[in-house]
């Protein structure tokens, strides 16, 4: 079994590596007589790819529960809820 620092690196490796190929595709998007900005936006897309791919990645591998974000409540017995069709006597 592999030790906790080998998949954290393994993990972060694999965050450079979507962000690099990011990178490279945005600036390969942008037309040639790139400013500043241009590549400011392109490391900010990069940098949001690269963070909902480690998110994901971190979810799906280290949280096995399926209510991650909210937990389901208990169902009450049916003893304490009156039934469907009665009605009150008027």
């Amino acid at each position: 079994m592999e030790s906790p620092a080998t998949r954290w690196a393994m993990l972060l490796t694999g965050a450079a590596i979507v962000f690099g190929v990011t990178v490279a595709i945005g600036l390969r998007l942008l037309p040639e007589p790139r400013s500043e900005t241009d590549y400011l936006v392109v490391g900010s897309i990069a940098t949001f790819v690269s963070l909902g791919v480690l998110f994901a990645v971190l979810i799906a591998t280290w949280v096995k529960s399926p209510e991650i974000f909210f937990k389901r409540r208990k169902k009450e017995p049916d003893d304490l809820q009156p039934p469907a069709d009665s009605t009150p006597d008027a």
